[in-house]
């Protein structure tokens, strides 16, 4: 493949354009940025021996491109070519395309496998497609490339619609062309009756601008055109690898202002019904004046310590996201996290702040009023809906920055939040047990908490406009999250029709739960236990409510994220109580602090490691640092003296890890006894099994515990040394590959004979692509998400077990992945 390399005389510039390019490469290509020059005072140049250094990196048997932006850059990129030897000399070529939009189709084409030859030409050509899209429709002249000129005689029309909702952008256009660059066939395509291009050119497609709706026509010839023709309806089947099947299509201009009999009409987004007291939540940012100053460089060090501490933040928020919900939701914040990384909007609040003398505060607020007036003018609904994520993010650092307290919504009663707008940070921390409905001012189907309503089963209606002032405050309010419809106290009979609708909905919504709390029991009489993963009291009180029998996981860690300073033993005890007492009896396996690698907390100082992954994290933190560990162990032992608690340790890899954490527990057990307080002497202690070595001390951990836990997620990461949040590498994780198959019944097997309880918490648990399949691998106990509960137990209701007794012996041993689905009956 293709390596890359970017010369810039800014080093931010050349960082920016390898971030760029590296997404739309899907970070499958290699690409390296030389930028700048080593002198803190004057940081603007080339270095030959920086973009030599550069070109050795990015190297390739098939070739490097180097791009360069202006003047010196090219004799330096020039000079550097003499330091390397002839046989790589040889493979690398200066290209004159220009340099941003030059790397972005460079690298797209060079993700496809294409030539050097072929990615040049694409690199060249990057400008036609923004050209195209800046002339007028009449004037437009799309002229395929040479690659797909001369088509093979016998040719193929297919029509594919755009299916997801943002149509042909950027990704989806990057994976377009991998999939047509991968066959030996070519393809032209053109939207509707448009001229066509070439569907392997990612500045050729990138003109198209089709929409969703919208009709591509290809026109397939060559070696693999039945291939290629499977793979792009593949590619249409799959919503053009775009995760938004869920939302709602109001794309349509809505009528903002009915009469007063029929109510007030907003976007509908997030369906149900909700009837409760309206609360209005008004932010009130304090006015920022212009003042002069003189310490420029202060100004500047509290900007970057201000953008730090919400990056830091953020990272908690998505972490909290991602195991409340799933990763899809935690990746809403990523929009966030980039516009704290943005150096455009960076430099522009630093050079305002050099040349006018002003505090950072000031021209932070300026800059973010700019760029959210450049989101709102855009004609993409989508982005303009991001304008709303600028200001949010603009303010939470604007907040910082003046020292001025987080803004919360504090709620005392059952009601329906009325506010201007709502960030994701913001529905996270409301209650969600009070919470019954949201209004906005502003926002799309798209908008951030909106898409976190839908997720958390909250009804909600956004985009009002001033229509929203009709709205009192604190008076009965009805809102139907399916017709975006919004009625007031005037409209009482409406609102008792609501009311019957809402006890229907909510009886089947019990009937459904009541079935969910039934037993999980085969056809033949086989019952096995479900339980629930939780992170707090919130997702407790809904797991039970799906279903579960317990918590199988409880991440403590959630407890420690968000915060300034570590919770105490009283904090920690009242909230492992609150879980308790959510699941009504039912047993709570409570982790111990699970940190480190993908869990960053700021306050705990964990050093940056080059892998954090495989550092110091899980029991090795813990057993580091002992006082917080024996804090959360006292809080635990503590809680056993009245509920059913059972404690289980993080990442154990070695036997001594166990031992010495049993020591610790044993201590704290000793401290309690001469202080008088109760605690339970047989609490249940088990370890995660997510580390492959501790698969091989099975017996001697029968020796020190009660109980194992298999976390498939770690388990499958460390088995197959794959990091399950890097992209380039995602396509291979995953817990169904083989191996990771025959660790799980290794671990069943060996639990078994040395007379060990096993449970499964990892993702796979709650897969009902899998339920059949661990059954059959002997695995009894299952601890999931909530809401994956019903599905599950409603999987193995269907079963006869005494048939995946028959399975067992077909699963020994599984060697290939085609054989497993084989086994189990998949396609």
């Amino acid at each position: 493949m293709i390596g890359l390399v970017i010369v810039s005389h800014s080093k931010m510039l050349a960082e920016g354009v390898k971030e760029l390019a590296l997404q739309m490469g899907q970070n499958k290509v290699k690409i390296e940025a030389a930028g700048g020059i080593d002198d803190d005072e004057n940081p603007i140049g080339t270095d030959p021996m920086k973009i030599e250094e550069a070109i050795r990196g990015a190297y390739s048997e098939d070739g490097v491109l180097v791009l360069m932006d202006i003047g010196s850059a090219i004799m330096s990129a020039e000079i550097a070519l003499e330091f390397l030897e002839d046989d790589i000399r040889n493979k690398v070529v200066l290209c004159e395309a220009p340099l941003v939009e030059g790397a972005i189709a460079a690298a797209a084409q060079a993700m496809s496998g294409s030539n050097l030859k072929e990615v040049i030409n694409e690199a060249k050509n990057s400008l036609q497609a923004k050209n195209v899209l800046l002339q007028d429709e009449e004037n437009q002249e799309i002229i395929p490339d040479e690659k797909n000129t001369e088509l093979e005689t016998a040719t193929r029309n297919l029509q594919i619609i755009v299916p997801n909702k943002l149509g042909l952008h950027a990704r989806p256009a990057a994976k377009l062309i991998e999939i047509v660059n991968t066959f030996e066939a070519h393809a032209l395509v053109a939207v509707d009756d448009k001229k066509p291009v070439s569907a392997s050119s990612i500045s050729l497609v990138g003109t198209l601008g089709a929409k969703q709706g919208e009709i591509l026509n290809f026109t397939l010839s060559g070696k693999d055109t039945d291939k290629l023709e499977k793979a792009l309806l593949d590619f249409q089947a799959s919503n053009f690898g775009d995760e938004d099947k869920e939302i709602i299509d109001s794309s349509k201009t809505v009528e903002k202002v009915k009469s007063e009999s029929e109510g007030i009409q907003g976007i509908a987004a997030s369906s149900g019904i909700a009837i409760a007291k309206a609360i209005w939540f008004k932010k009130d940012l304090p006015v920022i004046e212009k003042e002069h100053i003189n310490n420029v460089e202060h100004e500047i060090i509290l900007l970057q310590e201000a953008i730090k501490r919400v990056s830091n933040d953020l990272d908690s928020i998505q972490q909290k996201i991602a195991n409340k919900l799933k990763d899809n939701e935690a990746q809403i914040l990523d929009f966030h996290k980039l516009l704290l990384k943005d150096q455009d909007l960076y430099e522009s609040v630093v050079n305002m702040i050099r040349e006018k003398f002003v505090k950072a505060s000031f021209a932070w607020s300026c800059q973010v009023k700019k760029l959210e007036k450049q989101y709102l003018a855009m004609s993409n609904e989508y982005l303009r809906e991001r304008a709303l994520d600028v200001v949010e993010i603009g303010n939470k650092v604007l907040l910082e920055l003046l020292g001025e307290p987080k803004s919360k919504i504090v709620l005392k009663e059952e009601c329906i939040i009325v506010t201007d707008e709502l960030g994701p940070a913001e529905t996270m921390d409301l209650d969600l047990n009070l919470l019954k409905g949201i209004v906005t001012r502003a926002g799309g189907e798209t908008s951030h908490s909106a898409i976190l309503a839908r997720s958390l089963g909250i009804p909600a209606i956004v985009g009002l406009g001033d229509q929203i002032d009709k709205i009192p405050n604190k008076e009965t309010l009805a809102i139907d999250g399916v017709s975006g419809e919004i009625w007031t106290k005037n409209h009482s009979n409406i609102i008792d029709d609501l009311r019957k609708r809402k006890k229907i909905d909510d009886e089947m919504r019990e009937s459904s739960q009541a079935k969910a709390k039934a037993p999980a029991c085969t056809k033949d009489g086989k019952t096995f236990q479900i339980l629930a993963n939780v992170s707090g009291a919130k997702e407790a009180k809904i797991a039970f409510e799906n279903g579960a029998e317990g918590v199988g996981l409880f991440r403590t860690e959630f407890l420690f994220m968000n915060r300034d300073e570590m919770p105490s033993e009283e904090e920690q005890y009242q909230a492992y109580k609150e879980v308790c007492m959510s699941m009504k009896g039912y047993s709570v396996c409570i982790r111990t602090l699970d940190v480190g690698g993908d869990k960053p907390i700021p306050y705990l100082d964990i050093p940056e490691e080059n892998n954090p992954f495989l550092g110091l994290r899980g029991i090795r933190y813990c057993l580091q640092n002992t006082e917080l560990f024996k804090t959360q162990l006292r809080a635990i032992c503590r809680l056993s003296a009245n509920y059913n608690v059972r404690i289980m340790y993080p990442m154990v890899g070695v036997i001594e890890e166990v031992i010495s954490a049993n020591m610790l527990l044993r201590e704290v057990q000793q401290d309690l006894l001469k202080e008088g307080i109760d605690f339970s002497p047989n609490m249940s202690v088990g370890v995660m099994m997510e580390v492959p070595s501790s698969i091989f001390f099975i017996p001697q951990l029968a020796n020190e515990l009660d109980f194992l836990s298999i976390g498939t997620n770690d388990l499958t990461q460390y088995l197959l040394a794959l990091d399950r949040d890097n992209s380039s590498v995602a396509k291979y994780h995953s817990p169904f590959h083989p191996a990771v198959l025959e660790a799980i019944r290794e671990i069943l097997m060996r639990s078994k004979k040395a007379g060990l309880e096993v449970s499964m918490c990892g993702e796979l648990a709650g897969n009902i692509k899998a339920t059949n399949l661990l059954l059959a691998l002997g695995l009894e106990k299952f601890s999931m998400n909530g809401p994956a509960i019903p599905a599950v137990k409603e999987r193995i209701r269907e079963i006869n077990f005494s048939g995946h007794k028959l399975l067992k012996d077909k699963l020994s041993p599984i060697r290939t992945l085609n054989e497993l689905k084989s086994a189990i009956g998949q396609s």
